[in-house]
């Protein structure tokens, strides 16, 4: 599968920090991914994107060890994430961060309560030096005013950061995005992309972002994977995705409806009229 960007030593197993490896999936009679092979290489921001029940999140979910395939492997760092031993998978885990779609903070705690959460819970830092971390983790999103606030008081878009700021509480090694600009008008969402950006810019974390916001994928991606019907249809650097001339790719990237579909369209538009 060609990678087409110039980072040709990507392909080599030490730069790839996470590798999946033939990822089937299937819900009863349904098969959400089929086959997918796809690595992300330390400190690069990789893209997942596609329509809509093709797979994306089912995908992530693989990649951060919450839903083991039905068939394949996935491997981070070297290590076999699920024919790890427990120790190893709870050690693989704390270096993992995970930012989800609707933030998932906890309404009873306050912003920086919640960013201290996973250093209360993994280390044994006294709650002095936890706090003053999390107060950091804050100002690297540009929340550090909003730390005494409840979740119920802060907007879309300060509840992403927050969230952002929780998953990278443990110096990850990787942070995990489902849909990071849904729900969040252009200029928020331009926010939020300039936070992971900074973050992989600056502390070298390597991103993984699923999205369907075609503006945010463009501005935020080293490389792209597209899905389509569960299966890799193009991976690669950015702009080599973008110009990819599969017309299915072409339909979902410049937001045409395909052929069958835009028949439909002009048969309603007649009866319209």
């Amino acid at each position: 599968m060609p990678t087409g960007d110039s980072h040709s030593h990507g392909g080599h197993a030490s730069s790839d920090l996470v590798r999946a490896l033939a990822l089937t999936t299937q819900f009863g009679e349904r098969t959400i991914l089929d086959g997918v092979d796809l690595a992300i290489r330390r400190g690069e921001v990789f893209v997942v994107m596609g329509p809509s029940g093709c797979g994306k999140t089912t995908l992530l979910r693989h990649l951060c060890g919450l839903l083991p395939p039905t068939l394949g492997s996935v491997s981070v760092a070297g290590h076999d994430l699920y024919a790890a031993s427990p120790e190893l998978l709870h050690d693989l885990r704390l270096r993992t961060g995970l930012s989800f779609q609707g933030g998932a903070l906890l309404g009873s705690l306050t912003v920086l309560e919640n960013v201290a959460l996973p250093l209360r819970e993994n280390t044994d830092l006294p709650p002095a030096v936890v706090l003053e971390i999390a107060r950091m983790k804050l100002d690297m999103v540009g929340l550090l005013h909003a730390a005494e606030l409840l979740p119920s008081s802060l907007s879309g878009g300060m509840k992403k950061r927050a969230a952002i700021a929780r998953a990278i509480a443990l110096d990850p090694e990787i942070v995990y995005f489902d849909e990071p600009s849904a729900g969040l008008d252009p200029i928020t969402a331009a926010e939020i992309d300039n936070v992971i950006v900074k973050l992989n810019k600056v502390f070298g974390i390597t991103m993984v972002v699923v999205t369907h916001d075609l503006p945010s994928a463009h501005a935020i991606a080293d490389r792209i994977v597209v899905l389509l019907d569960g299966r890799v249809a193009a991976l690669g650097a950015r702009d080599r995705v973008w110009n990819d001339p599969n017309p299915r790719i072409r339909d979902f990237i410049e937001r045409r409806l395909p052929a069958e579909d835009s028949r439909g369209m002009d048969v309603i538009a007649h009866l319209e009229v």
